[in-house]
């Protein structure tokens, strides 16, 4: 199963960590930390989140973009911060953001990684480095939101030591367990495979495949949207579904 798996059912999963004092991870050799410098930073923070598959819209990138960093962009150079590789291309980011969510004041925001380098050992140093960003801004504590998309990374974090904060919906945790069997997760159950995905992603995935042979997507429904967005070969489209997926018309 892919490290953001869509055809998940969605769930929301809030984390948190109390103590950051947590094991450190150092980057593979040649890469190197950069901290937002200059407004240029908005494409490479965009072409990161689509490289890893989040986004499927250039539209919509900037749309989330400006939605969450607007409110503090001027504290961006202190807040967020790039892995380069080799060649000084920035290929991860990651971001602490001033929050005042269930008595937490800073969160882990839109941490990713480029679908090409993953796997590489950069995702516990990503992590690593945030935490102690967390700390050099004198927080001592922290929240994050991921999802059960981002099923991969949400056992990374388990790793490091986040507990599961929303628990009272349990089924987001139930997914999770069944594919990691995680021990932090000992208290929920497993379920069935076929209560793990959602028919209306498998059916628009299916109707994309038959219009695309290479493509990523991702899938707009709540609030009563029915949006799709497609990447296909740096080409963006965008269609509305119709009856539970089964049926696609494009946007012109």
């Amino acid at each position: 199963m892919k490290a953001i798996e869509k055809t998940l059912e969605y769930y929301e999963l809030v984390m948190t960590l109390d103590n950051l004092n947590t094991t450190e991870y150092t980057l593979p050799k040649g890469y190197k930390i950069e901290f937002w410098d200059n407004d240029n930073c908005i494409n490479d923070w965009i072409k990161i989140h689509l490289e890893t598959r989040e986004f499927a819209s250039l539209k919509e990138a900037e749309v989330i973009f400006h939605m969450y960093y607007d409110r503090f962009y001027n504290e961006l150079p202190k807040r967020c911060f790039f892995i380069s590789d080799t060649n000084g291309i920035k290929i991860a980011t990651a971001t602490i953001s001033p929050t005042e969510e269930y008595g937490y004041n800073c969160a882990i925001d839109w941490l990713g990684i480029s679908e090409n380098y993953q796997g590489k050992g950069l995702g516990k140093a990503l992590i690593s480095k945030t935490i102690s960003l967390a700390k050099e801004l004198d927080y001592d504590k922290l929240l994050l939101h991921t999802q059960t998309h981002t099923w991969l990374a949400a056992k990374v974090y388990l790793d490091f030591g986040f507990k599961p904060f929303n628990t009272e919906d349990k089924k987001g945790w139930q997914i999770l367990k069944t594919l990691t069997n995680h021990k932090a997760l000992a208290s929920f159950t497993k379920l069935k495979e076929n209560e793990l995905f959602d028919n209306k992603i498998i059916n628009i995935k299916d109707e994309l495949s038959k219009i695309y042979n290479t493509f990523h997507y991702s899938v707009w429904y709540i609030d009563g949207r029915n949006d799709v967005f497609v990447n296909s070969e740096n080409k963006f489209y965008h269609y509305k579904f119709f009856d539970n997926g089964k049926i696609l018309k494009l946007v012109k």
